[in-house]
């Protein structure tokens, strides 16, 4: 089974191309989120497609030794501000030794990849009752103040109609049908909430860094990015987040 449309390796490597964007706009991940699992403070983690390092930072405050992967240059070259052992890879060919993990926390990612041969591969570097925990950010309403309809509008005639976007691919619920045929046990959900305050600038460069306008030529993105800055006010946005952890353990 494909992890889901053709074009989604194009995108889940786009990201690359407003690595810097990524880093100021997108949400971080509470302190909560590493204790997802129960782990204990002692365990050796990876975090999968770690992009920039945001939830890589909140699992070395837990966690006695943290390995960041994540196959995009860019991404890791952001990611290195902030951990010590950033390697190149990927979910479906993971630098790491058979059985040399106890957790694998993927951040915004797993709808991204390949999941049979992520989840084979998973499996092969967890030991055994190992955890894997997925996160996925979601809206948690609107923002205060409310972001402008103009601005919606512009990233709106940004965006390519027939590209779909990968929380629609999240929201779709395909990833979850190749675990029945894998070594975890049944998927748990938990969920969390918080809030993100973000800038103008902040808010521009969260549009940004969604995969569909980084897929886009640099022209149209940096055209998108000074149309937003003229839309956007220079205030401070309270940005509600809702966090969806799904988590198993190897049986």
């Amino acid at each position: 089974m494909p992890s889901s449309l053709p074009e989604s390796a194009e995108l889940r490597l786009a990201f690359g191309n407003t690595a810097e964007d990524y880093e100021r706009g997108r949400p971080g991940w509470p302190d909560a989120v590493a204790e997802v699992g129960g782990l204990p403070p002692e365990s050796e983690v990876l975090d999968l497609g770690a992009g920039t390092g945001k939830l890589t930072r909140v699992l070395a405050r837990r966690f006695a030794r943290v390995t960041a992967v994540e196959p995009d240059a860019s991404m890791r070259a952001v990611c290195s501000r902030f951990a010590g052992d950033v390697r190149e890879g990927s979910a479906e060919t993971i630098p790491l030794t058979d059985g040399s993990v106890d957790g694998v926390f993927c951040a915004d990612c797993f709808h991204w990849f390949d999941w049979p041969v992520a989840i084979a591969e998973i499996e092969r570097v967890l030991r055994p009752g190992g955890v894997l925990v997925m996160c996925f950010h979601a809206s948690g309403g609107d923002t205060d103040p409310p972001y402008p309809e103009a601005a919606k509008d512009a990233f709106d005639r940004y965006r390519r109609p027939d590209v779909r976007a990968g929380g629609q691919i999240y929201e779709s619920g395909a990833w979850k049908g190749p675990f029945a045929d894998s070594a975890f046990g049944p998927l748990r959900e938990e969920l969390l909430e918080h809030e993100e305050r973000l800038d103008r600038d902040g808010m521009v460069s969260l549009l940004l860094s969604q995969s569909i306008i980084a897929t886009l030529p640099e022209e149209e993105r940096l055209g998108l990015a000074g149309e937003l800055r003229t839309l956007v006010p220079d205030v401070t946005f309270t940005l509600p987040v809702r966090d969806e952890i799904h988590w198993t353990r190897l049986a």
